[in-house]
């Protein structure tokens, strides 16, 4: 059983390292602005946090059996602590040492989908003030009496010709 929380383990930190790496080739197609290749690391993605969902759930199957076969595990324990229940030194040592590795690689796949995250929103601000733009649409720094922004829009058309 221990084995099998081992190979679900390195499974899942495989599968972490993909999402790190899609989500560093997504960075710098976000700067690019290439909408088509941005599609396409999109479905990558998902399919990736689909096996990874799954491989979770098996994890959770795992721990539940774990559990049940010995009383001193418990639901609410923090892997460290389920790790001193592993009866094999060799297998615990791998089991932490897999554990650690996935817990940096899910930290640095959070860090970068963050500084993505920055870059969709300004991509969105970009996108917005050129539509705006294309619009006709003025919003100036001045707030209207309900405090909203005033906005005024220009007509770049003569629809009478």
């Amino acid at each position: 059983m221990w084995e099998e929380l081992e190979k679900i383990l390195a499974a899942l930190k495989d599968q972490y390292r993909a999402l790190l790496t899609l989500a560093q080739k997504k960075h710098d197609i976000l700067i690019m602005v290439n909408l088509p290749k941005l599609e396409e690391i999109l479905k990558e993605e998902d399919a990736i946090t689909k096996k990874i969902a799954m491989f979770e759930e098996k994890r959770k199957e795992i721990l539940t059996k774990l559990a049940g076969l010995d009383k001193t595990l418990r639901a609410d324990m923090k892997m460290a602590e389920i790790y001193e229940a592993v009866p094999s030194p060799v297998r615990r040592k791998n089991l932490e040492k897999i554990h650690g590795e996935l817990t940096e690689i899910v930290d640095k796949v959070v860090n970068q989908n963050e500084i993505n995250s920055i870059l969709v929103h300004g991509a969105m601000q970009a996108v917005s003030a050129k539509l705006n733009q294309l619009g006709g649409a003025d919003a100036s720094g001045n707030y209207g009496k309900n405090g909203g922004d005033v906005v005024t829009h220009k007509k770049k058309f003569d629809f009478k010709a």
